[in-house]
């Protein structure tokens, strides 16, 4: 292929020479001006095809031999031919040359959120986009037997949010799955009806791509495991995993890195935070671990996997000497060994906990400060989170109650919140990974809103939350919308 382009671009060089070539005046004495061969004998004298019969005649009309016939084929091909290829081969090598100094694509080894560009070479660059709040949509699904209680949101593998939640007049645990991404409709399901149950829900998508959810039955105080037989959970199998003392409160549902769950709790009777861990994706049976048994801990729990496929999980100690906003950090996927870092003191803390992992690898935590009534991001420096900065976001003395954190596709935290003041359902935008600015924005107003909140980020890009209206005992579901407006490449 290189050779026919040689040669296809050495033609048309060679046209372009004949076409352009600068011609001296007449040589030979024999050849008068203005006939046919003039202009042609004259190139070939000045290109080294010909030298004439004598320094000053060309013999026009003498005929050609043989040997002066291949004679000239020879000239014109080394000093017009191969000139013209080999110029056409340096400039064809010359791009080789630039080409190969180039980082191919396979080289480059981008991440699945980098793209290629070309700016001087090739690189990975990570898109950076702007987006802008444009409105908030809110529906209302449930309106009977005040539901919407602990709330909890996940996208399905189908691209559908599934939420739990708990009906508190019936004291059942029931779901609520979306026909569609959006969430404009959907049907609710009743899971489990014996006893008191319900409490404290936590949902997941288990490794088979359907519905696992984690919950307390608060009759016999006990933890426990509802596991959904397909996506859209029209039959599953409700399980109980501890009994011993008052447990199950606060769960936190996650599923590890080997496809098991994994669920987080805290033993009221002893006031420690413990940890279940499934032996298999339906969690027939697991090991239940105390985690830490120091202070009064495990308060308003959220567990996450690391990067490193091990639990993390954020909870409060609400010891009277303590009030601290504590991460216990699993040595392994099944936690038998860990650390318990205290990370922010005296805060007096509530109404929950909610830990996402950064696209850096770091693990991020909101949280309500009591005592200043903000909503407080804790950003951690490292995956184990040995050091942080505490960031408060929105400190109008009213906000960050029963927060919920998701990471948003460009990368950066996005926090849903209740204002207590106005009974809102608000939102805070960080404006990078580690929330050093940001924008809060109210999503509704309608009613008294944003209670029992979970956050998601839909199929389409934009959050999907879930919250309870307790003025009218409703589950609702506010979609806010993000459109892009711009983009640029770090």
């Amino acid at each position: 292929m290189r050779r026919r382009l040689k040669l296809a671009a050495g033609v048309v060089g060679l046209v372009g020479l004949i076409a352009t070539a600068g011609f001296a005046s007449n040589t030979f004495t024999d050849v008068p001006a203005g006939r046919y061969y003039t202009d042609a004998v004259d190139w070939a004298f000045n290109n080294g095809v010909t030298t004439g019969t004598s320094a000053t005649t060309f013999s026009p009309e003498q005929a050609v031999t043989r040997a002066q016939n291949v004679t000239f084929a020879y000239r014109y091909d080394q000093n017009i031919v191969q000139p013209a290829l080999d110029n056409i081969d340096n400039q064809l090598d010359d791009v080789d040359n630039r080409i190969d100094g180039l980082d191919t694509l396979d080289e480059l080894s981008c991440t699945p959120s980098q793209v290629a560009i070309n700016d001087n070479g090739w690189r990975c660059a990570d898109p950076v986009l702007t987006r802008s709040f444009t409105g908030a949509f809110n529906y209302t699904f449930e309106d009977t037997d005040s539901v919407g209680w602990d709330s909890s949101l996940a996208i399905g593998a189908d691209g559908k949010p599934v939420i739990s939640h708990h009906a508190f007049t019936t004291k059942d645990l029931e779901l609520f799955v979306c026909d569609n991404p959006t969430c404009t409709s959907g049907t609710n399901r009743t899971l489990v009806t014996a006893d008191n149950v319900g409490y404290y829900t936590s949902v997941a998508i288990g490794a088979d791509g359907n519905p696992i959810i984690s919950h307390q039955d608060q009759t016999n105080d006990d933890l426990e495991l509802y596991v959904c037989d397909n996506p859209t959970c029209t039959s599953g199998t409700n399980r109980t995993l501890v009994t011993a003392d008052n447990v199950g409160y606060y769960t936190s549902v996650a599923i590890g890195a080997d496809g098991n769950p994994i669920i987080s709790h805290q033993d009221q009777t002893n006031g420690d935070l413990e940890l279940y861990v499934c032996d298999n994706p339906t969690c027939t049976s697991g090991t239940n671990q105390t985690l830490q048994t120091t202070g009064a801990v495990g308060w308003y729990m959220s567990v996450a996997i690391n990067t490193d496929g091990n639990p993390i999980i954020s909870h409060y100690d609400l010891d009277l000497d303590n009030q601290d906003l504590e991460l216990y950090v699993c040595a392994n996927p099944t936690c038998t060994t860990g650390t318990n870092q205290t990370l922010v003191i005296a805060e007096a803390l509530d109404f929950g906990t909610s830990i996402a992992i950064g696209t850096n690898g770091n693990p991020v935590i909101s949280y309500h400060d009591n005592n200043d009534r903000d909503l407080v991001l804790y950003v951690c420096a490292n995956p184990t989170c040995t050091t942080g900065t505490n960031r408060p976001l929105v400190t109008d003395g009213s906000a960050g109650y029963y927060s919920s954190i998701a990471i948003d596709t460009d990368g950066n935290p996005i926090i849903s919140h209740h204002d207590q003041t106005n009974r809102d359902l608000e939102l805070y935008v960080c404006a990078d990974t580690t929330c050093t600015a940001g924008t809060n924005q109210t999503l509704v107003t309608t009613d008294s809103v944003g209670y029992n909140i979970s956050i998601a980020i839909g199929l389409d890009g934009n959050p999907i939350i879930s919250h309870r209206d307790a003025t009218n005992g409703d589950l609702e579901v506010a979609v806010p919308v993000f459109t892009v407006t711009g983009i640029a490449f770090d």
